[in-house]
C-alpha cells in the first residue's frame, strides 16, 4: 500500500468514526498518530499523517456541528410561527384583508364590550355574516358600541343608499338582542378604531364598516397596552354626538 492509499484509509476511517461519535473520532486520530510515530521513520511522511488524521477528525467535527445548527434553526423557523400566534402579544401591523379576519375574530372573541368606530356604514360590510356573529355576541352578553358620521363640506353626514340599509339591519339585529346592549352614535368622526374589551385596539386607515373592496392599500396597529386600550375606549365614547340610540335589554 503507497502511502497515498494510507492517507485515503486514514481519511475515511477517522470520517466513519467520527460520524458515530466524535470521540471516537479522536480515539482514531490518536491511534494514527501514535502508529505513524512508531513505523515511519521520515519527519515529512510523519508530520504529513498526522496532520491528515487530526484535520480529518475537525473537518468533519466542524461539518457536523454546522449541519447540526441548520437543522434546529429550520426546525425553530418552522415551528415559531404557531407559538407566535398562540403565545404573542406584541404590537404588531394589520394589513390589506387581515382586517376582515380581525373583525370578524373581534366579534366572536369580545366577552363584555366591543368598539367599532368607522367614518361610513355600507351594507356590503353589514351583512348578513356581520350581522350573524353581531347577534351571537350580543346573545353572550356583549355590549357593542357603533359610531360612525364622517363630516362633509357642510359638516353634515348624509347617509347613502347603502348606508340606510346597513343601519336599518343594524337596529333589527340590536333589536333582537336579551341580553348584550347595542349602541349605534352618530357624531363627527374620522376614526376608525376596533376595541374589544380591556384586551386590545387595532387603530389605522380600515373603515371597519364600509370597506369591502380594497381598492387603496389598508394598514393598521394593533396594541395590547392596557393603559392605551382603556384611553382608547373611553376616547371613542366621549366627544360631541348628533345622535345616539340603544338596542336591547343590556
Amino acid at each position: 500500500m503507497t502511502f497515498l492509499h494510507y492517507q485515503l484509509v486514514i481519511f475515511v476511517s477517522v470520517l466513519c468514526l467520527t460520524r458515530i461519535h466524535r470521540k471516537l473520532g479522536i480515539v482514531a486520530a490518536l491511534v494514527w498518530t501514535l502508529w505513524s510515530l512508531a513505523t515511519l521513520q521520515w519527519p515529512g511522511y510523519i508530520a504529513i499523517q498526522i496532520f491528515t488524521a487530526w484535520a480529518s477528525w475537525y473537518g468533519t467535527w466542524c461539518f457536523l456541528k454546522q449541519k447540526g445548527h441548520a437543522g434546529n434553526a429550520s426546525k425553530t423557523g418552522k415551528e415559531a410561527p404557531y407559538r407566535t400566534r398562540r403565545t404573542t402579544t406584541k404590537n404588531h401591523l394589520v394589513q390589506e384583508r387581515d382586517h376582515d379576519a380581525e373583525r370578524t375574530h373581534a366579534l366572536k372573541t369580545a366577552k363584555k364590550e366591543l368598539m367599532i368606530v368607522s367614518g361610513w356604514l355600507s351594507d356590503r360590510v353589514i351583512n348578513d355574516q356581520f350581522c350573524g356573529l353581531l347577534e351571537s355576541a350580543l346573545e353572550r352578553g356583549v355590549n357593542v358600541h357603533i359610531a360612525y358620521g364622517a363630516s362633509d363640506r357642510d359638516g353634515q353626514h348624509r347617509l347613502s343608499d347603502t348606508a340606510i340599509k346597513a343601519l336599518k339591519r343594524l337596529k333589527e339585529t340590536g333589536d333582537h338582542s336579551r341580553k348584550g346592549r347595542l349602541t349605534i352614535v352618530q357624531r363627527p368622526t374620522h376614526e376608525k378604531c376596533l376595541v374589544v374589551d380591556n384586551r386590545y385596539a387595532i387603530v389605522g386607515s380600515f373603515n371597519w364598516l364600509a370597506n369591502a373592496h380594497y381598492r387603496d392599500r389598508e394598514t393598521s396597529l394593533k396594541v395590547h397596552q392596557r393603559r392605551v386600550v382603556g384611553e382608547l375606549m373611553a376616547s371613542c365614547k366621549g366627544g360631541y354626538t348628533r345622535s345616539m340610540e340603544m338596542y336591547g335589554r343590556g
